[in-house]
């Protein structure tokens, strides 16, 4: 069985490798002449952010930001908007998905400690 750190250590590298990998299939395909654009192909991305919401449920605590990438990787790749994805728009967020687990890895790793032992305890003699 794999240990919880390397297990974790796995998931982030994958993170940035499926993120901006998608942006060289995307223009594979589109070069191939399965898609039209690159643009819009961004299942990359949208990997991406599923992988980053499952290691911060992974974490013992829990980041919002994080869980939310997906419903945003949703909006900008999935969903039809006014303005269609570019591949601009893939690298910045393959980026901003690459600092969210940076931030995720240092800030939400370690349990925080309850409100009950901030107090010191007294010692009986």
């Amino acid at each position: 069985m794999v240990s919880d750190a390397r297990r974790d250590l796995a998931v982030s590298i994958a993170i940035p490798l499926v993120s901006f990998g998608g942006i060289p299939l995307a223009i594979a395909l589109a070069r191939l002449g399965y898609i039209d654009n690159p643009g819009p192909f961004g299942w990359g991305c949208v990997l991406g952010s599923l992988l980053l919401a499952y290691l911060a449920y992974l974490k013992p605590r829990r980041d919002i930001v994080s869980f939310s990438a997906p419903i945003f990787a949703f909006f900008i790749f999935v969903a039809p908007l006014e303005l269609p994805a570019t591949v601009l728009t893939q690298v910045l967020f393959a980026a901003t998905l690459t600092a969210l687990v940076v931030r995720l890895n240092r800030s939400f790793s370690k349990k925080q400690g309850d409100a009950g032992t901030a107090v010191p305890v007294e010692e009986e003699d």
